[in-house]
């Protein structure tokens, strides 16, 4: 009578479903986007290990991740792949390489990168 039951193998595939659905739709929700472009500035701070980086064509005022350049783009220390991220900037600024940064918008703090070439 309306009650919907779910028993053994079938319970454990429908699960599966649900939680795969909830992967597939969780990046939808989230505030984050892939910005592609050659890099145009290229900033390292005072500390020497906060890197921040402009593309062409996207423009932001309003990010938070380094006060000092707040229309920037900013690698994440904490990450594994800093050191190596930053020497892909490096490499990619002085050959002029296209790169894609997939960042979160609500500071601009880059969460993936990689280089086109």
């Amino acid at each position: 009578m309306g009650v919907f039951l779910i028993r053994g193998k079938s319970a454990m595939k429908f699960l599966k479903y649900i939680i795969l659905f909830i992967f597939c739709i969780a990046p939808i929700y989230s505030f984050a986007d892939w910005h592609g472009g050659t890099i145009t500035q290229l900033n390292v701070g005072y500390d020497g290990t906060t890197i921040s980086f402009k593309l062409n064509g996207w423009d932001r005022n309003n990010c938070t991740c380094y006060s000092t350049w707040p229309n920037a783009m900013c690698l994440n220390i904490t990450r594994t792949t800093f050191d190596f991220e930053k020497s892909m900037l490096l490499s990619a600024r002085a050959r002029g390489s296209n790169i894609n940064a997939y960042i979160d918008e609500t500071t601009c703090m880059v969460t993936a990168i990689y280089e086109i070439n």
